[in-house]
Formats: structure tokens, C-alpha cells, sequence
């Protein structure tokens, strides 16, 4: 076997579809990114062995067809947490369809020393080389000897120690290891598969997001993070004419609204970063893209980060993944947060959204609920992203003397509603929860949980910035609300208990001792997930608060603010008005049955124009009376099972739901329009999200 175009090359990042495998519908479900990972692989390949066939697929009902048809000499795998049985599963069809197909794994998931061996084993027999670390050398590396050996899988395998960062498993159950390749250290010596063409067919489908890499490394050793090794801790880069040219390629020919992600660990955090701001700012003023961006924001140089959102215009929400407040928590997980970091949150003119782990090493009930309380108070525009603590593949954290130490408990969970079938066999993406800790119990991290959903379900796309703007006014700390109203759940109003409730009681009934178990479940209830009649984690409860309960949820708002400000015959009126004023403004979702189209209103405050001043003045400055008039909007007029349907929840077997989080109807984009009867023009400013959709002309 030489050199020749018909080698056929079939790289995959394979994503689900939304009606599983075998259906006739292949919306992509999840990850609906350009496969950025697999195209550095491809373009790198062609760049050293023109001659080969290199085609590039994501959509699992795309891979099997092309399987089925094509049957491809090479399938190389990248593979994640989210798609490790969807991959597993389509590598064994693809040697089923064709034994001589020569199968490459590499990705986050691939190392040599798993946690748990036999299972690996089990999964990754089949394959005929595996991939650790970097995988653009070794690939093409494997590649060159697979035509010198003309796809002799004994011979290739005799090469091992030729072929840097691989492995393959022996029929004895041991891994056979090559010796390591050393890190690019450059990465323009991988041309782009942008420019190549690689990507073509993804940006004229128009519903992949573009996904770019300015630099790869992390000089971080967090050990929860599978970058926390020292094999990433150099930072290396791509040049600024590379990523320009880039951007230009992809702005020309992407639908605006799928926005960009670009992949680099710490974003912003770099001298380099700010002139890539400035670069995308006149993108986005030439070709109205990228409206929002996706990015994992840096650790460290807080003011440069700061810059680089404010030249974007509140195009990237900073994430400032501090992981935990907690000094202890931070020095278990070899982590350190900047020491300026709340200053800097109180200096935010754009949304934040904190990332945090629950339950780390060390933390506690109390010190997990202040630390998110100390971000809270600092009144920046903020939304939590809490995740569930896995005990990721390739990571410090996942090792048995860490595990052992802080007696971690770990249980097996369905991953993200993913699940499908290939050739007739049932499977679904699990995840490795950490349930308990030597310092937090099962319990604590549930009413742990029970917090975050009150967060979640007040903060998301800012519903209610009226109710914490009125606390700033006071000078009242706005976790004061939400810890009354957290620490009153078990005499909450029934339905909103149930709610509550609800939501442990179905982590509960998903988790599992063995991931062989979650399998057994998901083929049972696997169509369930698919429709969004189970699961959907914190997004589903939070949201179920506002649709399902919206008009009693208000009310017990209100409340806890009546207990935590006070109770005099002036505050009760500022707070009746400003009640009246939101159940009107969510008049659907407080008044299901009813319709009406234009409500009009009298208030003794000026709401609106305070809103406009309510960073600086109280309430009480705009009392007059003032009449508006609210009006139905597109949106505001959805029904209840249109919202549900906007997140793929609830949904008919004739509902074809392609998921993006700009097309989700969050309950702050159902507000009503709001005119006024003394003809003074009426700000009323957007959330974010309404904002892109409305600018991409998705909302109207």
C-alpha cells in the first residue's frame, strides 16, 4: 500500500442525533461544535501526506451512513466524556461493517492508567492503537507506518516504539507502550482546517458553532482538571496572522448566529488576547458576528481580562472559575484565586457567570453556601454555573490514595440526556459523580444543591433585577433574601417544596453503584431522555419554578423580601407596587388561562424610570403616579408547553427539537413591552441572550 488517494481517512468527535441512531431525523443533539480536535489531526495529516482522503464527520446518523457506504480504511476517534459509548459503540459497527478498518483513539479519555483497568479493557480492546496526550504527530505518525506495513496490524504494533505518546492493549490485558513524544511548540506548524477547506461542509450546514484555539497549555495544576498535568503546563501559541486569517474565513461564511468558541484555557489572560479582541470587534461591526462568545476566561490578570470583555461589548460573560472561596478547598485542589478577585467582580459592567465544583476536598455546607454569598454581594451581574464534581479520566483527583484521603463516594449517572442506539444496541454517556466527602455528607451536598436551584432560578438572564436592585437601593445584602427563603423550604408553599424535592428525589433514582447499571436503566427509560420527559438536572428545576409556578413563586419572593427589608407601611407600598409591577410584566406566566393582550396598569413609583437609576437612587425618588400599559409580545404569549418544548423538555414524538441556548425561551425573555401614558420614552434593557437573539434576528 503506497501513498494513494484512495486511503480512505474517517475522523470522528461524534455527537448524537435527536432521534437516536437509526431514525430518519439527524438534528444534532449536545455538542454541536465544529470538531476542532479532529480537524487539527486532519489538516496536520494532509499536510504531510497530501494524497490521502481525509473526510471529517460529527453527526452520529452521518458516521454510520458513511461507515456503511464507504467503509473506511482508517477511523480515528477523539473521545470525551460525552460521547466515550457513542464512540465505543460506532468503532465496533465500523469493524463489524469492515474487520479490516483500522481503528485510532485518542481524546481526554484515553490514558494509560485508567482508573479501573478491567473497564477500559472492555471498552477499548477493539482498537488497534490508542493515543495519549497531543495527538497530531502520533496520528500521522501511525498513519506512515500503517502504508509502509500496508495496514498490517501485527507489523504496525511491532513499530511501537516508533510512535510517540501510543499504546495498544495486548491479548494478555497489558498495555504495550511507546515512548513519549515531546509537545509541539508551535502550534502554526498545524495548518488550519479552516483554510484547508476541511470545515467547508460544516459552515455551510449553518447550525455548527466555529470553534478556534489561540493557544493550548495551562500553567495551572488544578487536579480535578485533566490540563493539570505537567505534560500541559507550557502555554504555546498560534500566530496573530494565523488566527486573523482564521477569523476572516469563518466570518465570511458562518451563520451569525451560531456565535464562536474558542477553546484556550485561559482567555483573555494574555497580552496576545487583547489585539484578538480588537480584531474580533471589527468582525463583529463588519459581519455582525460573533455576537456571543464561549470561552473558559483566565485564572489570573484580572484587569487584562476585564479589557478583553469590555472590548467585546458584552459579547464574552467572564467565568472566573474559582471552583471554591474556601482556602482549604483551594489547597487541596492546588488551585489559588487572585486575592482581588470580589473587587474585581464589583467592577464588572457585564454578566459573570463563576464556575464552581461541589462537593472538593475540604469544603463544607457552610463554607460552599458563603463562598457563593461573598460573590453574590458584590451585586456584579452574576449567574452561577455549578457543577456536579466528576471524578474525571487522566486527572490527579483520580487516583486511589486521593480518593482514599478524603473518602470520596462515588456513584455512576446518565451524562447530559445522551443516550441512542447503533445497529439495534441501546447505550447512554455516564459520568462518575462524587456524592459524598470526609467533610461534606451526601446530605449536605443535596441541600447544597436545593441553594443553587434558588440561585439558578433568580439569577439565569436576570428575571427579577428589579427585586435586587431595590435590596442595593437599601443597602441590604441580596443573599439575604435568598438565604431566608432557603433556609424557610420545608415551610414553603407546597408545590414550591415539592419542587425542591422533586429534584433530589430524581438525582437520587438516577445514580448508581456501577455504570453497568446506568446502562440497564437508560435502555429502559432511554426514550424518556430523549423527549425530556426525565432529567435536565438544575436547568429543568429552575426553570419549572417560573413556568409551572410562576404567579406563587413571585409571591413567596415577596415574602421573604417583606422579612428581610422590613415591614413598615412605606416599604410595604414600594413593595406592592413593585409586585403588582412584575405579576403584570410575567402576566402569562402568572395567569395561565387568561388573555389579554394590552393590560393597563397604575403605579404610585415610577418603576421604569428608577430602573434606569437604580444603581444610584432609591425607589421612594420616583414616587408618582404613572400609568402603564403592558403589552403581549411574541414571546410573552407562549404557552406553557411552547417554554417547556424551547429547552427540549417535554416533547412529542412529532417535535423535532434542535437544541441552542439562544433559541431557549428563559422566563426574562418573556417579559411584556411596556408603554407609558406620558409619552417619556421607555429603556427597558434586555438580558444578554435577548439581546444576540434579537441582534442575529432570532427574537423579535
Amino acid at each position: 500500500m503506497s501513498n494513494r488517494k484512495d486511503l480512505k481517512v474517517l475522523l470522528i468527535d461524534p455527537s448524537y442525533s435527536t432521534v437516536g441512531i437509526n431514525g430518519s431525523n439527524d438534528s444534532i443533539v449536545g455538542n454541536n461544535t465544529i470538531p476542532l480536535s479532529v480537524g487539527y489531526v486532519g489538516s496536520y495529516l494532509k499536510s504531510k501526506l497530501a494524497n490521502v482522503d481525509v473526510k471529517i464527520l460529527k453527526i452520529s446518523t452521518e458516521i454510520v451512513d458513511f461507515i456503511s457506504k464507504e467503509k473506511p480504511d482508517i477511523l480515528g476517534v477523539c473521545n470525551y466524556l460525552w460521547n466515550t459509548n457513542l464512540a465505543t459503540t460506532i468503532s465496533h459497527y465500523a469493524k463489524e461493517v469492515n474487520p479490516k478498518t483500522f481503528i485510532i483513539f485518542g481524546g481526554p479519555e484515553i490514558n494509560t492508567k485508567p482508573v479501573n483497568q478491567k473497564n477500559f479493557i472492555e471498552k477499548y480492546s477493539h482498537v488497534d492503537m490508542l493515543v495519549h496526550h497531543e495527538g497530531e504527530l502520533a496520528f500521522t505518525r501511525i498513519i506512515e507506518v500503517y502504508l509502509e506495513e500496508k495496514g498490517d496490524v501485527k507489523k504496525i504494533r511491532s513499530r511501537i516504539n516508533e510512535l510517540g505518546n501510543c499504546f495498544y492493549i495486548g491479548e494478555d490485558g497489558n498495555f504495550v507502550i511507546s515512548p513519549p513524544e515531546k509537545r509541539l511548540n508551535n502550534l502554526n506548524v498545524i495548518p488550519s482546517p479552516y483554510l484547508t477547506g476541511l470545515f467547508d461542509h460544516f459552515l455551510k450546514d449553518r447550525t455548527y458553532q466555529p470553534m478556534i484555539q489561540t493557544n493550548r497549555g495551562c500553567p495551572y495544576g488544578c487536579t480535578f482538571c485533566q490540563e493539570g498535568s505537567d505534560y500541559y503546563s507550557k502555554v504555546i501559541w498560534h500566530g496573530f496572522d494565523h488566527v486573523k486569517k482564521e477569523l476572516d474565513y469563518i466570518a465570511e461564511r458562518v451563520n451569525p448566529a451560531m456565535g464562536l468558541w474558542i477553546v484556550d484555557s485561559n482567555l483573555g489572560q494574555y497580552k496576545q488576547d487583547i489585539e484578538i479582541a480588537y480584531y474580533i470587534k471589527d468582525l463583529k461591526a463588519k459581519y455582525n458576528w460573533p455576537m456571543h462568545i464561549e470561552s473558559s476566561t483566565g485564572k489570573s490578570q484580572l484587569p487584562r481580562i476585564k479589557k478583553f470583555a469590555e472590548i467585546l461589548d458584552g459579547s464574552l460573560r467572564i467565568t472566573n472559575a474559582v471552583q471554591s472561596l474556601s482556602n482549604e478547598v483551594l489547597d487541596a485542589i492546588k488551585r489559588k484565586n487572585p486575592a482581588t478577585l470580589e473587587e474585581f467582580m464589583k467592577g464588572l459592567k457585564y454578566v459573570s457567570t463563576p464556575d464552581i465544583i461541589l462537593p472538593l476536598p475540604n469544603e463544607t455546607k457552610k463554607s460552599f453556601i458563603d463562598g457563593l454569598n461573598r460573590l453574590l454581594d458584590t451585586r456584579a451581574n452574576i449567574r452561577f454555573t455549578v457543577f456536579h464534581h466528576l471524578l474525571l479520566s487522566d486527572t490527579q483527583m483520580n487516583d486511589m490514595k486521593t480518593v482514599e484521603n478524603h473518602k470520596f463516594k462515588v456513584k455512576y449517572r446518565q451524562h447530559q440526556n445522551l443516550t441512542g442506539k447503533v445497529a439495534g444496541r441501546s447505550f447512554c454517556e455516564t459520568e462518575r459523580n462524587i456524592v459524598q466527602t470526609s467533610t461534606m455528607s451526601q446530605d449536605d451536598v443535596f441541600e447544597c444543591r436545593k441553594y443553587v436551584v434558588i440561585l439558578e432560578a433568580l439569577l439565569r438572564e436576570e428575571p427579577l433585577r428589579e427585586i435586587f436592585y431595590y435590596l442595593d437601593s437599601k443597602n441590604i445584602d441580596r443573599s439575604k433574601l435568598t438565604m431566608s427563603m432557603f433556609n424557610n423550604l420545608n415551610n414553603s408553599p407546597i408545590d414550591i417544596k415539592e419542587c425542591f424535592d422533586d429534584y433530589i428525589t430524581k438525582i437520587v433514582s438516577e445514580t448508581f453503584d456501577t455504570e453497568k447499571e446506568v446502562l440497564k436503566y437508560m435502555e429502559k427509560y432511554g426514550e424518556d431522555y430523549q423527549r425530556g420527559k426525565k432529567g435536565g438536572d438544575l436547568l429543568r428545576y429552575a426553570q419549572k419554578l417560573w413556568i409551572d409556578h410562576g404567579n406563587l413563586f413571585i409571591q413567596w419572593i415577596f415574602q421573604h423580601l417583606k422579612i428581610v427589608v422590613g415591614n413598615n407601611e412605606k416599604i410595604t407600598k414600594e413593595l406592592d407596587n413593585l409586585c403588582k409591577f412584575l405579576k403584570t410584566i410575567y402576566f402569562e406566566r402568572c395567569h395561565h388561562a387568561i388573555k389579554k393582550p394590552m393590560i393597563e396598569k397604575k403605579f404610585d413609583f415610577d418603576i421604569l424610570s428608577w430602573m434606569e437609576n437604580a444603581k444610584v437612587k432609591k425607589l421612594s425618588d420616583f414616587e408618582k403616579k404613572v400609568t402603564y400599559f403592558f403589552n403581549e409580545t411574541k414571546f410573552s404569549k407562549l404557552n406553557k408547553k411552547d417554554i417547556w418544548n424551547s429547552f427540549g423538555f417535554n416533547l412529542d414524538k412529532n417535535i423535532n427539537y434542535s437544541p441552542s441556548f439562544l433559541t431557549r425561551t428563559y422566563i426574562s425573555k418573556t417579559r411584556r413591552r411596556i408603554t407609558r401614558n406620558d409619552n417619556i420614552p421607555v429603556k427597558q434593557d434586555l438580558p444578554m441572550m435577548a439581546k444576540f437573539a434579537k441582534k442575529v434576528g432570532l427574537s423579535t
